[in-house]
């Protein structure tokens, strides 16, 4: 009772505010961004959120896969559906060392290549997470596809549901909050760019914030999503792009709506990876929502934790 009293105090006053454990300047004329989705996709209560994750992360082996992590992908659905899948992925960022962390959540299909947020924090019930203004506005001085909005980040949950992992984690991180535009290997490529010239010297991570297939049977789910994760693995996004486009065309699955719901961040995240030196996709974890005992086998929806690796050996090539 004494935290919740603190923190009502430190948010009226607007001159401190809390994220993870510790104090964060603020102002009253920051703009923050409000959590969308705490007490649905997630607990909204401090301790029962902490809780919950800290169990997931706890239940996740601790494996440090050989070779430097530059990428990786994270669900983002409910956590009871689909929080001990992203826990693989965060498990591993916490043995991981970054200044910004880029994370990419939904496709718009709008004509753009991205928005970013106007936001100064994004806020959880666990406090609040510092935005790279920085980079933000350097990226979209780098391509006029790259505009600020809004309302493209105001009810999104795909980067939302990310946060609290990093401030479990006690990550003093910021993050560059972004929705695609339209999810094409161009824009995938001019995104992935801008990342790179708007980081300059910081250690920055991209995380991609997808889901896999939608609504098939928790049978024809696990094997498109095995062969989704196959051809992931190749790291060619002209590849992966065609076959994710004549999946949903695939008439032998029935009810799939798509094979993965945010291709435009598994594409950047590729790019960015490769141009770090990556060479490997490793998937670490996968699931559907059939898996837990809360969801129906009927309609099921896919996710998986997959890290994009340099590993040792490709020094030397």
């Amino acid at each position: 009772m004494g935290k919740k009293f603190y923190l009502s105090l430190v948010l009226i006053s607007g001159s401190f505010l809390l994220i993870g454990d510790s104090l964060l300047d603020a102002s009253a004329e920051d703009n923050i961004r409000p959590p969308a989705v705490a007490g649905s996709f997630y607990p909204d209560s401090d301790a029962e959120l902490r809780g919950m994750i800290t169990t997931y992360l706890k239940n996740t082996t601790d494996e440090k896969p050989a070779g430097d992590i530059l990428a990786a992908t994270a669900p983002h659905a409910g956590y009871v559906y689909s929080g001990a899948v992203a826990a693989h992925t965060f498990k591993q960022l916490s043995q991981i060392d970054f200044d910004t962390i880029i994370i990419i959540g939904h496709d718009s299909y709008e004509n753009c290549v991205a928005f970013l947020s106007p936001a100064d924090y994004f806020k959880t019930p666990l406090g609040l997470v510092p935005v790279d203004r920085d980079m933000v506005d350097k990226m979209m001085k780098f391509n006029k596809g790259i505009i600020s909005s809004q309302l493209a980040h105001s009810q999104d949950h795909s980067i939302e549901i990310q946060l609290p992992f990093l401030q479990v984690l006690g990550k003093k991180c910021k993050i560059v909050p972004i929705m695609f535009g339209n999810p094409t290997a161009k824009n995938c490529r001019i995104l992935a760019d801008a990342i790179i010239a708007a980081a300059g010297n910081k250690k920055v991570f991209v995380l991609s914030s997808t889901d896999m297939s939608h609504y098939p049977s928790y049978e024809d789910a696990r094997k498109v999503d095995n062969s989704t994760l196959d051809m992931i693995k190749t790291m060619d996004i002209d590849k992966i792009f065609k076959y994710l486009e004549e999946q949903v065309k695939n008439r032998d699955i029935s009810d799939l709506q798509t094979a993965l719901c945010s291709r435009g961040g598994l594409g950047t995240a590729i790019l960015f990876a490769k141009a770090k030196g990556a060479d490997q996709a490793r998937v670490l974890q996968y699931a559907n929502s059939g898996d837990v005992s809360v969801g129906s086998k009927d309609r099921v929806v896919g996710y998986s934790s997959v890290l994009f690796i340099k590993t040792p050996h490709s020094e030397s090539r």
